[in-house]
């Protein structure tokens, strides 16, 4: 990165008290071990392809759907409404994950409280917006941090329908803060966990176990781009609960049932 641009990001956090414990964090990965190397990313995308199953197959084997049965599907007018939102923004954010995969878990699990970590447009909060639309009570509390210099902020979330917005709690925060402010405020627990933010293992290793300690049991968690390194294994192997993997457009996801032997989770 050049001296200017680093200068630049420098004096974006700097300004954003709030963003300090997410810089200190970047900082100390730079000089810690690397295991969001090409050589773990590698093994991790291998593992999580050897483990990949269709949606249908993912959701029958932890539980939530019949075997033979499809699952639902979010109704047609309310992406393409959403697809033109996006398109209409001034600014480039991430593309939509496996918004079938999210629909589905949430309508299947009975999901009346969830969180996610990761919003962009916003197509991961539609699908589980639509999912509890039905619900009364039901609620999506949201951590985002806007992309540094990119003045985002006006655009988080465009994708979400205005008649989806209601239940929907928005946390402008890094995960190092909004997280824990999340399930604060979701009265430490939660039906959903879907999680999209950091993506390296230190920020995994610093999520997963606050969300994953805030969710019921039976509750579900999904994790995407779970190929970048091998924090979704780690953790799987240390929680010993059922778990599957999904591919949307090359990319893994993974998601799991809790349930009551699982254990503390130690970071590396």
């Amino acid at each position: 990165m050049p001296v200017i641009e680093k200068a630049k990001t420098l004096i974006w956090f700097a300004q954003r008290p709030s963003y300090w414990r997410h810089a200190v964090a970047l900082a100390r990965r730079k000089f810690g071990e690397d295991f969001d190397s090409p050589a773990l990313q590698a093994e991790a995308s291998q593992w999580a392809s050897e483990r990949t199953v269709s949606v249908a197959e993912a959701l029958t084997s932890l539980g939530f759907l019949s075997a033979g049965n499809r699952p639902p599907e979010i109704e047609q007018g309310v992406l393409l409404r959403a697809h033109e939102s996006a398109r209409q923004s001034k600014v480039a954010m991430g593309g939509a994950g496996d918004i079938g995969l999210l629909y589905a878990a949430t309508v299947l699990s009975g999901t009346r409280t969830a969180i996610e970590t990761g919003v962009a447009y916003g197509w991961s909060s539609l699908a589980i917006l639509a999912g509890l639309d039905t619900r009364e009570g039901a609620l999506l509390i949201s951590v985002d941090m806007p992309y540094p210099k990119m003045d985002n902020e006006a655009f988080v979330g465009v994708a979400v329908p205005d008649e989806l917005r209601v239940g929907w709690l928005l946390v402008r925060e890094p995960d190092r803060r909004g997280v824990e402010k999340a399930i604060e405020m979701a009265g430490r627990s939660v039906d959903l966990v879907h999680y999209d933010s950091d993506k390296s293992y230190q920020g995994r290793a610093y999520a997963y176990p606050l969300l994953w300690d805030a969710l019921r049991t039976g509750g579900v968690f999904i994790s995407d781009d779970i190929g970048d390194n091998l924090a979704f294994r780690d953790f799987m192997a240390h929680q010993r609960v059922p778990f599957a993997v999904t591919c949307f457009e090359g990319k893994h996801v993974g998601i799991a049932r809790k349930h009551d032997s699982s254990v503390e989770f130690r970071s590396k």
